[in-house]
């Protein structure tokens, strides 16, 4: 009988946890798009903002480059206008299309690390919602870019940011993507020793 009832309260606590973060995260997407520092001064990441958000953003943070995950959509609004205002702004902007629920290759997360290693700094990351695919490409900037420990830059595919597989099992595709890079390029490195761990 206690076995159980230590297990009620377990699991009430497990479930009072999943919702204050998804309050706070509904609170905080709607407020301030998600936005969050991945490391201050260099890189942050966000959901998608209208254009006085991200001008007000871009201004705040001196942000000098955006990579958007949400994929190019020159017949949309909010497409335009973040074009517009990053020429406006003199922002550099890329355009790459993430499904948050499709495992990526790791040619593709290669191509992610090399415009977060050129593009000029500080970089905003964003995607629709800023918790999945932003969050594995955050996570991708912190043991690619900054040289992280994978468990310490696997900490972006948070609860806290809204990345929760366990109501949405299919963006699990953005964790199994970041462990198969690590993975990867961990085992390169150990069989190349000359080389870097910072790929590509």
């Amino acid at each position: 009988m206690k076995r159980f009832a230590r297990w009620r309260w377990c699991a009430l606590v497990a479930l009072l946890t999943l919702v204050v973060a998804l309050s706070f995260y509904i609170v905080d997407t709607i407020c301030h798009a998600n936005f969050h520092a991945i490391v201050n001064g260099e890189a942050y990441r966000s959901g998608q903002m209208n254009a006085e958000q991200l001008t007000h953003v871009i201004q705040e943070y001196g942000i000098k480059s955006i990579l958007n995950l949400h994929g190019e959509n020159p017949a949309t609004d909010w497409h335009q206008a973040e074009i517009a205002t990053a020429m406006k702004l003199n922002v550099t902007h890329y355009d790459r299309s993430l499904g948050s629920g499709e495992q990526m290759t790791l040619e593709e997360m290669d191509d992610l690390v090399t415009i977060l290693r050129q593009s000029p700094k500080p970089i905003l990351i964003h995607c629709y919602g800023g918790a999945d695919r932003s969050g594995l490409v955050s996570a991708l900037y912190r043991f690619a870019i900054e040289g992280q420990k994978p468990d310490v830059a696997d900490s972006e595919l948070s609860i806290w940011y809204g990345h929760v597989p366990l109501i949405r099992p299919k963006v699990t595709a953005m964790d199994d993507s970041f462990w198969r890079y690590v993975s990867n390029r961990t085992a390169h490195a150990e069989l190349n020793p000359q080389s870097k761990l910072i790929f590509p």
